[in-house]
């Protein structure tokens, strides 16, 4: 029997979207993939201007005028991020997407891995609760696989993804959804080929031995590219409830079914 067919909760044709983290990789791809679609107007954001007029010329070229442009923001500053979405929602009328993209790896400066990665999606977050609400808008948060299986050699970045996941299934909560119409997404990409694999054992990691060791695991393990990323986070905005976790790794899109914690627990003793 065939299972019956998504109900889509979100047209993006006419609609506006803001991307952390959009001017590279899987940012990027988002950006495309959601352009592909017919979206109204995306706005990529990063703190490298190169980088970001590079790809808004990139993305001009592929569908014209108007349909992409950059705004520096460094996410971990609140008054950066509210200024760039008080922009947007003044010129455009609203903001219905915002993809929580921005994230780094960097064990040695873990205090600032840990205030891009969790602090600047928890702000993404709660600024989505103030300018976004009773739209049906949609937020769109990046963790990665590593919330899953943590990786012995980024204990912080590991540590950082599951916040990520965490806080996106309680701010997806139906009973917040219900408040505020807004649904929160997780998407978590497998090992995927971008900039930030292109990093340095001795500067990035806690060790020159364990950064040796993790990048090699982390070319050995890249087979796919961040466009797959892109094309799976369009499916879930259109299709995926508030509060759902997908993955997408080996180029495909996975749904993740959560369980009950009852059902993975084995009784010791009475206390």
């Amino acid at each position: 029997m065939a299972s019956a067919a998504p109900i889509q909760l979100m047209e993006l044709k006419g609609k506006v979207a803001l991307i952390t983290g959009g001017a590279t990789g899987i940012g990027l791809a988002m950006a495309d993939s959601l352009l592909a679609e017919g979206l109204k107007k995306v706005y990529i954001s990063g703190n490298i201007d190169k980088d970001g007029e590079e790809a808004v010329r990139e993305m001009t070229k592929k569908y014209g005028e108007g349909r992409c442009s950059f705004k520096h923001l460094d996410v971990t500053s609140l008054q950066q991020f509210e200024e760039v979405v008080k922009e947007i929602v003044s010129t455009e009328g609203g903001l219905d997407i915002l993809l929580n993209n921005a994230g780094i790896v960097n064990e040695r400066k873990w205090e600032l891995q840990t205030d891009v990665n969790i602090n600047g999606t928890m702000r993404g977050c709660l600024l989505a609760l103030k300018y976004m609400a009773n739209r049906g808008a949609c937020i769109v948060n990046t963790s990665s696989i590593a919330c899953f299986d943590p990786v012995p050699y980024l204990p912080g970045y590991s540590a950082s993804k599951s916040a990520i996941t965490g806080l996106s299934r309680a701010f997806g909560d139906p009973l917040l959804f219900k408040e505020h119409n807004i649904r929160f997404l997780v998407v978590a990409p497998g090992a995927t080929k971008t900039g930030i694999g292109n990093i340095t054992p001795a500067s990035y990691h806690y060790n020159e031995e364990w950064g040796r060791i993790n990048l090699e695991q982390f070319y050995s393990a890249q087979d796919q590219g961040p466009e797959a990323v892109g094309k799976g986070t369009v499916y879930i905005i259109k299709y995926g409830s508030s509060g759902s976790v997908w993955v997408v790794e080996h180029n495909q899109l996975l749904r993740v079914t959560q369980p009950k914690r009852e059902s993975y627990q084995t009784k010791i003793m009475d206390l």
